[in-house]
């Protein structure tokens, strides 16, 4: 199986997933700011006095529509980066040991298979192209995103003791600068928030992470021999 082929068909898939389904909620967005049908009417008395812009309630829609299409898109790429390792699991012919599955797998399986395939691989991931921080905020972001508990739509946030363990995170929106979990302000800035830009840059990194591991196969099979010539 050629698996960097197969995962990058799934990338190619939730790229043009998300610029198609972006575009229905940007133009809606778009029609508002630039008072095109059907938001073009005349200012109600409502809106007048409230001071609030018109048809604030359907462009904040249109917002929270587009964000949970990059949350679906998170989890999309989460679950190929999990196929992907578990077919060079396969390619490669090796099995995580009980003992991998009680320590580095109980961190995700980004830490669990990095830890595994360092000595299959023969690598530290020094050298590797890819930003791990950021492909592990995915699966990180896309486990926050399957447990929302906002009452008022379908936000997700982090909470307070993930902002502790990672204070730079990627997935929010804004300038990124460190989160203060005891800064009640910050409410708002904890919002997963998942721009096409944040999630085509995840993406590129988890192909990159795909190719290095694929371009060390003879290391897999150097790996291999020895342990058949051990036995």
């Amino acid at each position: 199986m050629d698996v960097k082929y197969f995962a990058d068909l799934r990338t190619n898939f939730i790229r043009m997933y998300y610029r198609e389904g972006c575009k229905p909620f940007i133009a809606i967005q778009r029609a508002i700011d630039e008072k095109m049908p059907p938001f073009d009417e005349p200012l109600s008395e409502y809106d007048i006095e409230s001071g609030e812009p018109p048809h604030l309630v359907e462009w904040l829609e249109a917002e929270m529509a587009l964000n949970i299409l990059g949350y679906s898109c998170l989890s999309m790429l989460s679950n190929s980066l999990k196929i992907a390792f578990m077919n060079f699991e396969r390619e490669f012919k090796f099995k995580p040991s009980a003992e991998a599955k009680k320590t580095l797998f109980k961190q995700g399986f980004v830490t669990g298979y990095k830890g595994v395939l360092s000595e299959i691989l023969d690598t530290d991931w020094s050298d590797c192209p890819a930003d791990l921080a950021i492909i592990e905020q995915v699966v990180l972001a896309r486990n926050i995103t399957q447990h929302m508990d906002d009452y008022s739509g379908f936000d997700a946030y982090y909470d307070e003791s993930t902002i502790r363990k990672h204070p730079r995170l990627f997935f929010v929106g804004g300038d990124k600068e460190e989160l203060d979990p005891e800064d009640p302000s910050s409410w708002f800035s904890r919002r997963v928030d998942v721009t096409e830009t944040d999630l085509f840059r995840a993406i590129g990194e988890v192909e990159k992470l795909v190719e290095y591991i694929a371009c060390r196969e003879d290391k897999a099979f150097e790996w291999r021999m020895g342990r058949r010539n051990e036995s």
